[in-house]
């Protein structure tokens, strides 16, 4: 859940790509998120953009926005520790490996 909010920030206020994002946030099972953006946009077209994100939740110090509980139903479920070293380890065992295989889902033959 830290990780919904600390990307949602980062990527809402984006230099670049704020314009294009229209969506981050988790999907109902809590195994991930969904992001939704402007355009006709490729998988290898965001690569550098999710590198940046997990980056960021990955060394984030501070204050978690939104967490308080007047502004977050799930407050209770933030755990900064665990989501940066989830977002490191994604960061470096995924994204910073990424291949030309890794970035499409596979098709039926």
């Amino acid at each position: 859940h830290t990780i919904e909010h600390l990307a949602a920030t980062y990527l809402r206020n984006h230099p670049v790509w704020a314009d294009k994002i229209v969506y981050w946030g988790p999907m109902g099972c809590l195994t991930g998120n969904y992001l939704l953006m402007k355009g006709d946009l490729k998988s290898e077209d965001i690569v550098e953009l999710m590198q940046e994100t997990f980056r960021f939740v990955a060394e984030f110090e501070g204050e978690v926005p939104g967490t308080a509980p007047k502004d977050c139903g799930n407050y209770l479920l933030h755990d900064l520790p665990m989501a940066k070293w989830e977002s490191a380890k994604y960061l470096y065992e995924v994204l910073e490996q990424m291949t030309q295989d890794n970035l499409y889902y596979p098709t039926k033959e």
